[in-house]
């Protein structure tokens, strides 16, 4: 069974369930039981065992067959057929009948060997004078029903981290899926609009046309390519930011952008396409390639940290048009999945200003 990282580290759990120390377990298990079936006989006559000679040796090897027959019984064929299977009021009844079976045998041979030495029950026979017999089999039941649980406990424990581990992986699996249907999520719709630009000037502007199909091939490379893996260069989000707005230019001769960077963004590690939903929301604002806006990004790399802010002036749109929408939902959605609790997102609409702040602790 693979290793669980954060959890199958001790040598306990190692011993308890790696198929590597399973004859170490069974000899365990066998010599326990050999233990006991030998040494409850053996007290039991201890003031009288010339009587009984070896017939004790046979009644402790029946016991310990008895024992044994009944522990494996449970742990590859009641446990797994029906505990497992969550068949519990039967897996409940089977479980008490065989330990009261197990009862039966032990107060039997306890009893048999009394009389087959002719001898008054012992302090630690069951038929002592003094004992109370109630109290010796529910005292019994529950002794019995913890070694079962005991020697249960191996098979428990493997189905039990089984079980931990394909929860784990669905986790991942789903979270990846999740995180990659987030990033899908990335609106192509100005995408389609600049191709349809393209078109338009490929007749009247052959230069222009050329240079934003030039410039949209490498917003789609980086999408399609580095937008797969799990993390990218900062200054490569950057960079392509720089760039899906240089094409926005193109096409809104009134739009202006400043990007600013501070700090060792050429170092800082981040998940791919993470900033750029935030200037595909403004941009999505320009209702005519006449609107105004003026775009303003800063990054900054600390130590542990990276703040990002972005301010849009756009004095021109109605109100209800500079509204947070879905994609900055999304955003934050796919935040939560990947930092958690190790970031803080601000968003401000102040009329014809709007600012979003972000901090992230790397």
């Amino acid at each position: 069974m693979p290793k669980l990282e954060g959890t199958y580290n001790s040598f306990l759990i190692d011993f308890l369930i790696a198929p590597k120390y399973r004859f170490g377990r069974h000899l365990l298990l066998v010599l326990f039981f050999t233990f006991v079936a030998f040494n409850m006989p053996y007290l039991t006559c201890a003031g009288f065992l010339d009587e009984v000679g070896g017939v004790i040796g046979y009644v402790s090897g029946l016991l310990l067959a008895f024992y044994l027959g009944g522990i494996y019984l449970h742990m590859y064929v009641l446990l797994p057929g029906l505990l497992l299977k969550n068949r519990y009021v039967l897996y409940i009844i089977i479980v008490s009948l065989l330990i009261l079976v197990m009862i039966v045998v032990s107060f039997g041979s306890d009893y048999w060997l009394n009389r087959y030495s002719g001898q008054e029950p012992g302090s630690y026979s069951f038929f002592y004078k003094n004992r109370i017999m109630a109290v010796e089999i529910v005292s019994n039941f529950f002794l019995y029903g913890l070694l079962i649980a005991g020697t249960s406990i191996t098979i428990l424990l493997r189905h039990w981290m089984g079980f931990y581990q394909r929860k784990n992986e669905l986790e991942k699996v789903n979270l990846k899926t999740e995180l990659e249907s987030l990033k899908d999520q990335i609106n192509p719709e100005f995408l389609f609009n600049m191709l349809d630009e393209a078109g338009r000037q490929t007749f009247d502007n052959p230069g222009q046309a050329s240079k934003v199909l030039m410039e949209l091939s490498r917003l789609l490379r980086y999408q399609l390519y580095d937008g797969k893996r799990e993390k990218v260069l900062l200054i490569s989000e950057i960079s392509f930011i720089e760039r899906f707005l240089e094409l926005a230019k193109m096409k809104y001769a009134n739009l202006s952008f400043t990007v600013t960077k501070e700090g060792e963004v050429s170092r800082k590690l981040v998940p791919p396409l993470l900033f750029i939903p935030f200037a595909i929301h403004y941009i999505k604002q320009l209702s005519s390639e006449e609107s105004r806006m003026d775009i303003y990004f800063c990054f900054r790399a600390g130590e542990r940290k990276l703040f990002f802010s972005c301010i849009c002036f756009a004095p021109g749109l109605p109100d209800g048009q500079k509204e947070h929408n879905e994609d900055l939902e999304d955003v934050k959605h796919r935040l939560d999945l990947l930092f958690k609790d190790a970031y803080k997102l601000e968003t401000v609409d102040d009329g014809a200003l709007c600012k979003t702040n972000l901090c992230i602790r790397l």
